[in-house]
């Protein structure tokens, strides 16, 4: 058994046309990730562009991850976590 599939050419770089590019393989999902910017940041930079223009109902919270409570009890996370959000 071949190692090459049967649907792949190679073609010899004679028949390419002079100045003619090859493309890169397309992203992954995780290095398209990387690339895009997240969602809080665009959102936060809108809010201090729109200024006083923007609605109050729509409040921006940050992710409050396990690093930022710290090693609280498993009991006081959810009081904590309430805590921090913006009311």
């Amino acid at each position: 058994m071949s190692a090459i599939p049967r649907t792949l050419r190679v073609l010899p770089k004679t028949s390419l046309k002079p100045g003619s590019k090859v493309l890169p393989p397309p992203l992954t999902n995780q290095n398209e990730r990387a690339f895009k910017e997240p969602l809080l940041r665009i959102m936060a930079r809108r809010q201090q562009e729109a200024g006083d223009m923007w609605p109050p109902n729509l409040r921006i919270e940050p992710h409050v991850t396990k690093t930022v409570i710290g090693k609280a009890p498993e009991e006081m996370r959810v009081q904590l976590k309430r805590l921090l959000k913006e009311r």
